[in-house]
């Protein structure tokens, strides 16, 4: 078998990013993928991330505005096993590939839509673009974070110190208040890979049912998936331990500048190592003894933590200063802390530690030669990637595509076998992750009906009740294990043993040394799905501690989004979803796995890295087989956007408004709009300059109107979004919000469903579990008594703390 969906067919009929990079995904698992593009398609016009996320696909022409051009399309998804496109239904109706029409001719069909809205009746006649959805969602406010965090200005409140103003002022990207547009499109990157997963979901539940279904997600979902464990509301925010500092405006983040003007990120920071490293003239081989939490001198996640960060921070910028970056790179590495370099896409792309995993490839370009780029980005033991091919030539694939619509429709020889509630229904997980990464993935696969046990250990009561904690556990039930003590050790056995799925995020060899890897445990469950996915590539690296923040220096995301090519430091995003592209990418696997062992009763190991999350944000870029970089646009040093024709513009009253004039005709409207007609539309200094002093003598909600009257694509950068949405009724209807209950804060509030399946729809089993909260019950149900549970309690192997909800 080539790839765990070898045999899987896709018609490809997508525009955008989102839908390029959804396929792309399939093809690096085996998928068949054609994709279906109007005739007379010129390279140039293409953005140049399509040199990637077009590779391992065929590439066929035809008009679906014409006869033929449709009835080719129909007859090619009648043997499709999945169409992906951009339409809701009515306009997938006008072109004859919605679901309801294409399920009769192929009930086995998995359509899925990637919108830009969904179907929310205030949005969803918006233009489905990356910046258009960032600045609508005022997702570009999230950037370099809220005054106080996201949480607390959904709450209405300040946050904690109200008043504090830090002397040292950390400058982030372009030094100027307001939005900012990031290179990464953030929205598109959520909706692959929630597309991707529901794509993958929806097979898993036609094994079960001999039925397809209507997979959608949108832009608007993706938005809300990079900020999904920020956005939250809750009925006691002052709940101790809830509030965390990493993403208040205010705070530090670990990015520093060396002494030979390179920037390093150091996180989590241990601002005694870094002192103690550069205490002399040379740098000193330091070694802190104990895992971050057990470091006295760390910096906490609470308040005073960010005090204390603030207070420290000219004394550590001084002390990173005195090196180049590259000793600091290497005197991390040695200590093992978490001190990575900011690189450009282009570095990235040319590390040899990337090339030798295989995250990142080097293929033929047909019409540039050799390139290289970021490879398949998931892994299987049982069923590993096909080599990665590169992009064919527009329509080099439509001659065969004609042939085959008029072959034989194939018989797919499913039987209605009956129903699945959901589409991980009957699938237990044991969830052993820690912090984000690995904790998110058991969240994604508790929305889509998986039973999800989250091993906590006996200490992460503290953790639990944080924001990260509460939002990457929902859904699941807690059992508290002290995995070394042998009693502990054992319960874990009895819940494995009745599991299909084990997932864990630990350094390379920590599995092993408990027992609990996958060659052990498969050799006595041979079914089992196994991912143990990292921080970093295989190799160097590997055993280095790896954060959301290290990966987006190393792979060019903190570079490009913050314009340092402009001259700016680095920034790291804080819809960044490293992390959490991380887990989504692990669900991804496990979920495909689970899809090959329902057709062959095998089991396998699943993994990925933070890393590859990385090289799948900055996957617009490539690079030369001489290491020179293509050409993908850069961001202004202004941090406006990518030029004059789309970009932020401030305007009056304090607002700002987001312009995607596209087309020469958009442009010359806007022109036209504020009298301005016979500007030269390609001088991009000129232009810039009239339109950033006529935007100032209105406020962006009037110039949206006029905007929208010439159908010229823009939108107002919305700061009040991630609050009113929480009260959208729509958006409730839309299972945009999920209203859950926790009982660390009481009430809790966060994004919701962020894929649809119409037949095995998704569900919020329950709010976020708290540490060991279901213990009892669980080992109760793995056959303890009542006695000898108490006898693990009063041992200290288990962790038995049940909550009630009032």
């Amino acid at each position: 078998m080539s790839g765990v969906f070898d045999g899987v067919r896709v018609v490809d009929l997508s525009s955008g990013v989102a839908g390029a990079m959804t396929t792309m995904m399939l093809a690096d698992m085996g998928a068949d993928v054609l994709r279906i593009e109007p005739p007379g398609l010129e390279a140039s016009a293409e953005p140049s991330g399509y040199r990637v996320w077009n590779r391992g696909k065929r590439r066929a022409s035809a008009d679906l505005d014409s006869t033929e051009g449709r009835a080719m399309t129909v007859a090619l998804a009648e043997r499709a096993d999945v169409v992906v496109h951009n339409w809701n239904e009515d306009d997938a109706s006008s072109r004859g590939v919605d679901h309801a029409t294409l399920s009769v001719i192929n009930p086995g069909v998995i359509t899925c839509s990637i919108t830009g809205y969904g179907t929310h009746p205030a949005h969803l006649d918006r233009v489905a673009d990356d910046a258009l959805v960032a600045a609508r969602t005022g997702l570009l406010f999230d950037q370099k974070g809220r005054r106080g965090t996201a949480m607390e200005f959904i709450n209405g409140r300040p946050g904690p110190l109200e008043d504090f103003e830090a002397e040292v002022r950390i400058v982030r990207g372009a030094d100027r208040p307001g939005p900012v547009f990031p290179r990464s499109p953030w929205p598109s990157i959520g909706a692959t890979h929630f597309a991707t997963l529901g794509i993958a979901a929806a097979l898993r539940a036609r094994e079960h049912t001999g039925r397809g279904q209507r997979v959608e997600t949108s832009l608007l979902r993706g938005a809300l998936a990079s900020v999904c464990l920020n956005w939250q509301r809750v009925e006691d925010p002052d709940a101790p331990l809830y509030w965390m500092w990493p993403i208040d405006s205010r705070s530090v983040e670990g990015l520093y500048e060396c002494a030979d003007g390179r920037w390093v990120h150091h996180w989590t920071i241990r601002p005694n190592w870094v002192l103690q490293t550069a205490a002399g003239d040379e740098m000193a081989n330091v070694d802190l003894d104990g895992a971050y939490r057990d470091d006295p001198d760390r910096i906490s996640m609470e308040a005073d933590g960010m005090l204390t960060g603030l207070f420290l921070h000219p004394s550590l910028a001084e002390a990173f200063k005195k090196f180049p970056a590259r000793d600091w790179v290497d005197a991390g590495a040695a200590a093992e802390m978490g001190v990575a370099l900011v690189r450009t896409p282009a570095e990235a792309l040319n590390d040899a530690n990337f090339l030798a995993d295989g995250c990142v490839v080097q293929v033929e370009d047909p019409e540039i030669g050799p390139i290289r780029h970021c490879g398949p980005l998931v892994e299987f033991s049982r069923t590993p990637p096909p080599a990665t091919r590169p992009r064919p030539l527009a329509g080099a694939d439509t001659a065969a595509a004609r042939r085959e619509a008029n072959e034989p429709v194939p018989e797919h020889g499913r039987a209605l076998t009956g129903s699945l509630p959901h589409a991980l229904a009957g699938v237990r997980v044991i969830d052993l992750g820690l912090g984000v990464a690995g904790p998110f993935a058991g969240r994604v696969l508790a929305d889509l009906g998986a039973e999800v046990i989250k091993v906590h250990a006996l200490h992460d009561t503290y953790w639990a009740g944080t924001h990260m904690g509460l939002g990457t556990n929902r859904g699941k039930r807690s059992i508290a294990l002290n995995l070394k003590h042998p009693a502990g050790r054992a319960a874990l056995d009895r819940l494995i043993d009745g599991a299909d799925v084990v997932t864990t995020n630990w350094r390379p060899g920590a599995a092993a040394r408990l027992g609990l890897d996958c060659a052990t445990l498969s050799a006595r469950n041979p079914r089992l799905v196994y991912c143990n996915s990292r921080g970093y590539e295989k190799g160097e690296r590997a055993m280095l501690p790896g954060t959301d923040q290290t990966a987006a220096a190393l792979v060019g995301s903190e570079w490009e989004d913050g314009a340092c090519d402009a001259g700016n430091p680095p920034m790291w995003s804080r819809s960044n979803m490293g992390d959490t592209g991380n887990a989504m990418l692990s669900a991804v696997a496990i979920t495909a796995a689970l899809y090959h062992r329902d057709r062959t009763g095998e089991g396998q190991e699943v993994g990925t890295s933070i890393v590859n999350a990385g090289l799948l944000h900055t996957s617009y870029a490539w690079v030369h087989e001489d290491g020179r970089p293509g050409d993908w646009g850069h961001v202004d040093a202004g941090q406006f956007g990518l030029g004059p024709w789309y970009r932020l513009y401030a305007c009056a009253e304090g607002s700002w408004l987001f312009v995607a004039a596209f087309t020469p005709e958009q442009r010359a409207q806007v022109l036209r709009i504020i009298d301005e007609a016979g500007l030269d539309a390609d001088d991009a200094s000129k232009v810039s300059e009239i339109l950033e002093a006529r935007f100032r003598e209105r406020d962006a909600g009037a110039w949206l109107a006029l905007l929208d009257t010439g159908e010229v694509p823009a939108e107002v950068v919305d700061e009040q979004f991630c609050r009113t949405l929480f009260d959208d009724p729509e958006a409730r209807a839309d299972a945009l919000i999920a209203q859950t209950w926790a009982d660390a804060v009481g009430s809790f509030e966060d994004p919701g469903l962020l894929v649809t399946l119409s037949d095995t729809p998704g569900i919020v089993q329950r709010g976020p579990s708290m540490c060991g909260e279901h213990s009892r019950e669980l080992l109760l149900e793995c056959g303890y008594t009542a006695a000898e549970i108490d006898a693990l309690v009063a041992d200290r192997a288990v962790l038995d703390a049940p909550v009630t909800q009032p």
